[in-house]
């Protein structure tokens, strides 16, 4: 069979199914599932997904019956459904996944709060002074007027004569440190460390 002989058959079903002609549509069923399947199942590497999104452009095909008439390109037309089908599946995929993946880091977090609450709160709070210790004698002074003081970052540059930028900075390295002590002595995350410890 001539490309356009086919072209023109499949134009003819089209038509017909347009019209409601339902054994119209089965040919077309019949005719394009050969081709169809496996195309989707490239995209979607899953069987049984594979014959849902089957079975869901061929429910559009006979939803949009009444656009078939100007559908020039019967094969273009129906891939392009199964394309979009596909698409539209691999997005919401996508964003399952990154759901899963924010449930996954809560529960990571929840683990690695039980593990903090098997340390007792004596030898956190002596890691912690021995990472203020660390510190260059400047960054000791800043985190003690902010942690242990309650001092707001203006309060702090104002009292050491500093641009608030400069405390603010200094503030952040001096954090970033006792995170990274915390972690290497405890084995816990930065992220679970810097949520429980230093937020």
């Amino acid at each position: 069979m001539s490309t356009e002989h086919a072209y023109n058959e499949d134009n003819a079903l089209f038509l017909a199914i347009a019209e409601g002609d339902e054994t119209a549509y089965t040919q077309i069923f019949h005719l394009y599932t050969p081709r169809l399947l496996p195309f989707i199942f490239k995209l979607t590497k899953d069987e049984q997904l594979a014959r849902e999104v089957l079975q869901e452009t061929f429910l559009r095909l006979w939803m949009k019956r009444d656009q078939l008439p100007q559908v020039e390109r019967p094969a273009s037309w129906l891939f392009r459904i199964a394309a979009n089908i596909c698409l539209t599946w691999l997005r919401t995929q996508a964003t399952r996944h990154r759901l899963q993946d924010r449930v996954e880091e809560k529960q990571a977090a929840h683990k690695y709060s039980s593990a903090v609450e098997v340390l007792e709160s004596k030898e956190m709070a002596l890691l912690i002074r021995q990472a203020v210790d660390a510190l260059p004698a400047r960054r000791q002074e800043i985190y003690r007027l902010s942690r242990e003081q309650g001092l707001s970052h203006q309060q702090i540059a104002e009292r050491l004569q500093l641009s608030l930028s400069t405390v603010k900075n200094q503030l952040g390295y001096s954090i970033k440190f006792i995170q990274e002590y915390l972690h290497n002595a405890t084995g816990l995350s930065l992220a679970v460390i810097s949520a429980l410890f230093l937020c």
